[in-house]
This record gives structure tokens, sequence and C-alpha cells, in this order.
């Protein structure tokens, strides 16, 4: 039993695979049914005969694949990444991340980061253009609280400068604890921002110090991540005195409504959300209504795809209703993409930190089991970067491994295992296939190399070659439920076949040469579809571990 019998692809509907269901659904017309199977294996090059076979009472379609022709599909040096085409590629905007300034950056925007990051990477290697925001909360009432605070605390900028996300953080419970106790306190953050909503505060300026502070630390974070953004965006962009374009517009479809205390409220089915306060000040909701506008404006988006926690599942919800009353074109395309939480995140003296204190913690540990290991390379276990990354692996595959609805809770003998299914296996398995090509060829000698199948007859290089074939079937699946463990668990088979050939299908022992080139050739396409596979999944692979 080969691993294709495990595809993924669902097979397209046509008309002759239509007249087989139907044949075998009235009971098998035999002369019927040949004369389908004919067509099908006439149109598809890789079936060498379709058949039927009885077993238990029920009668089942056999296909048999002519692997010759198999393996040289797969073996063959087509690029993997689809070419964006305007007739049928889509562009697509994803919202990740989006953590607040001058706050920690959480498990939640940890967990969005990974997989908004991950949804990306996918749907452009499936040949559609992908538009990644970071769309920022640098924006609402905890800004008058942090500017309250950075008073309260006296703090310089040279203070703020040498940990800012710390620092803000700081000051901003400082300024929250200090209200809890003080009516007086309280409104006095609410005026603050009242004042930066019209415009007029003198706190702008440090507001916008406070955003270029955060924003360079934020930026190390995702270096580390592998994480990249086409843009950042700001709450700020859309203040209340901005966008009274989107309030006419919701007053012009008959869903605003102005409350006796001054706020503003949206009437929806079953409820009614508010979107403007009674000091004038505008909601998220409103805000982020008036970017669903703005990006379409800009971008003329197929979907808007939202990355968040699934605890703003009311929020979003929300959001799609209001853009369908509104009529919006794209009302269809905007789709939340929720995640379950990550429960006991900290240290290992259980301490909750900061995300890089969590990545700083990964690499150390994985210094300490590289130093411990003796396959380790002697210069990589004393490489910070090198164990940044295997740590980081780790961390991510961890969390994408799972199912993204699912909670889990954050283990460190789990995530940092050398042995099972984990981040630093995928490392592992792409290391070795990169030891062993070098030390075999150089990638001249393999692009020379013609496949030849016939040479690739044991179970292990036909299980590998399966595997590999199950690859773009596997993305499409994946993009299609937005799950990122479903291409996790491919790996981890695709690993686990590699692994069983290159001990039974030995390079350097063969004394066959045309069997050593095939061998070359098989694995250096599963180094590729691997490397790709990671890519997707944000990791940077390495060649020496």
């Amino acid at each position: 039993m080969t691993a294709l019998q495990f595809t993924y692809q669902r097979a397209t509907r046509t008309p002759e695979l239509s007249m087989l269901a139907q044949y075998l659904g009235q009971g098998f017309d035999q002369k019927s049914f040949n004369r389908s199977a004919e067509c099908i294996v006439k149109d598809d090059e890789h079936l060498a005969t379709v058949t039927t076979e009885e077993r238990s009472g029920k009668k089942w379609v056999k296909l048999s694949l002519d692997k010759m022709k198999l393996i040289q599909t797969v073996l063959e040096r087509k690029p993997l990444q689809e070419e964006y085409n305007t007739a049928t590629s889509q562009t697509m905007i994803v919202e990740f991340s989006s953590p607040n300034i001058a706050k920690p950056f959480h498990a939640g925007h940890l967990r969005s980061t990974i997989l908004g990051n991950f949804l990306s990477n996918l749907n452009e290697f499936l040949g559609n253009r992908v538009l990644r925001l970071n769309y920022l909360g640098d924006w609402g009432t905890q800004f008058g609280y942090l500017a309250l605070g950075v008073q309260l605390k006296g703090l310089s900028p040279k203070d703020i400068h040498q940990d800012p996300i710390k620092c803000l953080y700081d000051a901003y419970v400082h300024a929250y604890e200090a209200a809890r106790n003080s009516p007086n306190m309280h409104e006095h953050a609410m005026n603050i921002f009242a004042r930066m909503e019209n415009g007029t505060a003198d706190d702008l300026d440090q507001w916008q110090e406070y955003r270029a502070y955060t924003v360079k630390e934020l930026e190390d974070l995702y270096r580390r991540l592998g994480v990249c953004f086409t843009s950042y965006e700001w709450e700020s962009q859309y203040g209340v005195n901005k966008i009274a374009h989107v309030l006419e517009t919701l007053k012009q479809h008959g869903l605003l409504i102005d409350q006796p205390d001054g706020r503003k409220v949206v009437q929806l089915q079953q409820r009614k959300i508010p979107i403007v306060k009674s000091d004038g000040s505008g909601m998220y909701l409103l805000r982020d209504i008036a970017a669903l506008m703005d990006r379409y404006n800009r971008f003329e988006f197929h979907k808007c795809i939202y990355v968040v926690e699934n605890g703003q599942n009311d929020h979003f919800a929300s959001l799609s209703e209001i853009a369908h009353l509104l009529c919006l074109p794209y009302a269809a395309g905007v789709e939340h993409v929720k995640f379950g939480r990550i429960h006991g995140m900290s240290t290992r003296r259980g301490k909750v930190v900061f995300l890089k204190d969590i990545l700083h913690e990964a690499q150390q540990l994985v210094q300490e089991k590289q130093r411990e290991s003796p396959y380790t390379k002697t210069n990589a276990a004393d490489d910070p970067s090198v164990c940044d990354i295997l740590g980081t692996s780790a961390v991510i595959i961890n969390d994408l491994k799972q199912r993204r609805m699912k909670d889990y809770n954050f283990d460190w003998s789990k995530i940092l295992r050398m042995e099972g299914d984990s981040g630093i296996k995928l490392q592992y398995t792409h290391c070795r296939l990169a030891s062993l090509l070098h030390a075999q060829s150089s990638a001249e000698d393999i692009m020379s190399i013609q496949c030849d199948g016939s040479s690739l007859v044991e179970p292990e290089a036909l299980d590998l070659v399966c595997q590999l074939a199950n690859f773009k079937p596997v993305c499409n699946q994946a993009q299609e439920a937005a799950e990122a463990c479903i291409l996790v668990a491919y790996l981890f088979r695709l690993c686990k076949s590699i692994n069983l050939a290159i001990k039974t299908l030995p390079v350097k022992q063969e004394s066959e040469a045309k069997k050593r080139q095939q061998r070359i050739l098989l694995f250096s396409r599963a180094k590729l579809v691997l490397h790709t596979g990671m890519t997707l999944l944000g990791l940077r692979p390495l060649e020496e571990m």
C-alpha cells in the first residue's frame, strides 16, 4: 500500500467520472463502465487501468497507476510555486498579528502572527496576490492612560528608549491602577484621548515617538519569526474626525441611531452595537468599518481575511453583518479566521513574560541540548543564530501542528524534544538531506541527471515518490480549511519517508552509477519539497545543525 492512496486531492468532476458514478449507482452496466474506464485512462496519462473488484459483497473501482510516468512527473524539474494569473488569481488582504502599541506581545498575538504568516505564504504560493497588513492598535482610551502614566512616573525619552514596550506598558498599568482608586484620574485619561481625537493634544508628538519605539522592537521580533508585512497600518488612520462619511453612509441606510446620552449605535437584527461614545470618540467597530471600505477603495480585494482569536467572533460577525446591510459588493469576502488560546505560556520558572523572553529561553534550551548531543556539528552548537532558528522553529511548529480552534497548553518538554514530531525534527531531516547531497554531488551534477524510473523500484523509493506527489493536493486542502496542521502533518509523514529512504537506499555505497544518480535526484526533489513546505510554515530551513 503506497502513500498515494492517502492523497487529499479531490477528483475534478468530469463527464466521464459522473457517468462512472452513475453506472455504479445503478448496479453496474459492465459495458458502459468499460467505455467510461477507457475514456478516463485515455485522458489521464498516469492511470494504467480502471477495473472493478468485489469485496464483502460490495463492488469497488480499482485504479492502477503507471509507476514510471508518475515518477517522471514527480521528479521533473517543474517549479512548485504557481504563477499569478489575472484570470484565476485573487487579491487577498490578510490582516494578522496586529498588537497594541506599548503592550506586551501576548500569546494571542503569537498565534495570529504565525497562522497569518502561513496563510499569506500559502495563498501567495498558490498563485494569489496577497497583501499582508499589520493593523496596529495605536488609538483608543488606553493612550490617554499611557500618556497619564508617563507623566505620573516622570519617564524621560531615555528611560523609554532602553526597553520601550516594557517601560510603556508599566506606565499604562501604573495609570490604570491609579484611576481605579481615583475617578479624577480616569476622567483625566479620557480627556487626554478626546483631545487626541480632535488633534489638539500636545501628547500627539509623544504618541508618535511611542509608536516608533514600539515598531522598532516589533520588527526585531518579526525578523526572528520570519515574518514580513506589505504595510503597517494604524487604527489612528480612522479617527472619528476623519471618517464622517462612514457615519453618513450608516445613517443613509437607516442603521445609525442617536442615543439620549450622546452615543451613536448601529441597529442590527438582534442587537444594538455602540460605535461612538458619549464624548464623541469613535469605537473599534467604527474604525474597522472605515478600514474595510478604505481597503477596498485602495486594493479592490476579493477577500479580506482577519486572523484574530475566537474571543473576537461577535465583533467580526457584526462587521460582516454591517457590510451586508450596507450592500457593499465585497461583503461576502469578509472572512474571520479564528483560533483558540494558548494556556500557561511562561518560562520554565513559571514567570509569564513577553514573547521575546520565550524565544530567548527556547534558544538557550536548544543550545544546551545541542552541546549535549553527540551528533551536533561543533560550530552549530556554539552559533547563537542556529540555536535561535531551532528554538523558534520548535515554538512555531508546536503551535501550527494544533487544530487552530483548539486551546492548548504550552509545554517546554514537548516543544523542544529532538525526537518525535517537532519543528526540530523537520530541521534535522532537512539538514540530513543537505549533508547527503552536498557530499555526493554539486548543483550542476543534479541538474544534468535525466530521470529514469526503472532505477527507483524499491518500495521505499516508490513510497517517497507518492509522498512527494501529495504535496500540492495537501497545500490545496490546507488553503481550503485555513489549517496549517494539515501541511505540518504531511511534512511529518514526508520526513518519515525520507529518513526510511535514506536508511534503505544508500547513495555513497551504491556501486551502480545509474541507481546512485536516480537516488540523488529523488533526494534532491525531496529536499526541495521539504524546504518549500517549511518555508510556507514560516521556518528558515538550516543546512547544518
